[in-house]
């Protein structure tokens, strides 16, 4: 499975670097927040330097203003999408980040550490770069938990009961707290877009993760949500789960 995940994510960047932005950059809660917004929240003032863990195309950079961001990824083509956002960007795995130890107030990590393992060396080397006092804030997706066309996506594509690289249920404060970290909070919140028209529909169904899905399934799933958004927008929505831990 690991493997498996490890080529497709390599693959599936390469191919659609910027995606995750574009997708959840249109994506709020009830209070309007995006789920980059609701990262940034949990962010300290004090945090002058925040190191952007798996950074992709960098979204969060624009809502850290005034802050030293360094964006670490292992995908060049999102790299390549973060340039010119003011961000100092290195191209380096989770298990071995490019930066002394100290150096961060915060580190922020959205929706990356369901996919890096072995947890506890992702967070042992978080813990390494943080300052005493320093957060780390993440943000994970709950996959079974969704509204129906983000239920009936899933079906189609073959990923229904499919799980992430790295679990992080029962008994994850455990797993924190054995890395030098201290869970401070754990919630989650429901975000919703509106999807519009066949493009918009293509764009959301090509933002699941779906290792394994060949052509067919993606093409079926854009066929479903294409019939569902032909008469009216369809709204889909995402639950997000948000993790605050301190050093």
């Amino acid at each position: 499975m690991t493997d498996r995940w490890a080529g497709y994510l390599v693959d599936y960047h390469r191919a659609h670097a910027g995606i995750t932005e574009d997708l959840l950059g249109d994506t709020i809660d009830h209070r309007g927040r995006t789920p980059y917004q609701w990262v940034v929240d949990a962010v300290p003032a004090e945090a002058t330097t925040v190191l952007d863990l798996a950074c992709g195309s960098a979204p969060l950079a624009r809502l850290l203003p005034g802050r030293r961001v360094v964006g670490v990824d292992l995908s060049a083509a999102e790299l390549a999408c973060a340039g010119g956002r003011g961000v100092l960007l290195a191209r380096a795995g989770a298990t071995a980040l490019p930066l002394a130890a100290g150096i961060a107030g915060a580190v922020v990590a959205s929706m990356a550490l369901m996919l890096v393992k072995p947890l506890e060396d992702v967070l042992a080397e978080v813990a390494r770069v943080l300052q005493v006092g320093g957060v780390l804030v993440a943000t994970v997706p709950i996959r079974d938990v969704g509204s129906v066309p983000f239920a009936a996506i899933l079906s189609v594509l073959g990923q229904a009961g499919i799980g992430y690289p790295e679990r992080l249920d029962a008994g994850v404060a455990a797993r924190f707290e054995t890395s030098g970290l201290t869970l401070r909070s754990d919630e989650s919140a429901l975000f919703g877009r509106a999807v519009r028209g066949p493009d918009d529909a293509e764009r959301v169904v090509r933002s699941f993760y779906a290792p394994g899905a060949g052509p067919d399934r993606v093409a079926a799933a854009v066929a479903l949500l294409q019939a569902r958004v032909r008469s009216a927008p369809v709204e889909v929505s995402y639950r997000i789960r948000r993790l605050v831990a301190t050093k």
